[in-house]
């Protein structure tokens, strides 16, 4: 992953999900992004993955390589892009993240694992007030 230039990053929802799959899994073929997102549930087909990747490299925000077939993989930090929808989500927040996190868990389950990580954040967070 190649660093690059600390920029707002704007990115349409199917952008976001493919950085997100490159993030959490690797380099991946437009075979393998394909499959993830199907397994997901996504309706996607095939030839809109491989138009959706051919865009992100072409903006530098997915790399591929010369190889065939042919492997790509996020060019940007996951710090570099959340930082620009935290500014937004605040912003739409009005600063208080507490109805944002109840809105979150009244549409989904948490996961135990990002229970145990919030619940971290908040300890540290709490730790660190205390200092």
């Amino acid at each position: 992953m190649s660093p690059r230039k600390k920029q707002t990053l704007k990115l349409a929802p199917g952008e976001f999900e493919l950085l997100e799959l490159f993030w959490s899994n690797g380099a991946m073929t437009i075979a393998q992004t394909h499959e993830k997102l199907l397994a997901k549930g996504r309706q996607i087909a095939y030839p809109t993955v491989q138009t959706r990747l051919n865009r992100l490299v072409e903006k530098k925000i997915i790399g591929k390589t010369g190889y065939f077939p042919a492997h790509y993989d996020a060019a940007v930090r996951q710090e570099d892009v959340s930082g620009a929808y935290y500014d937004q989500l605040e912003s739409f927040c009005g600063g208080n993240i507490a109805p944002l996190m109840l809105h979150l868990a009244e549409k989904r389950d948490f996961q135990p694992s990002e229970i145990a990580a919030l619940k971290q954040i908040i300890k540290r967070y709490n730790k660190e007030k205390r200092s």
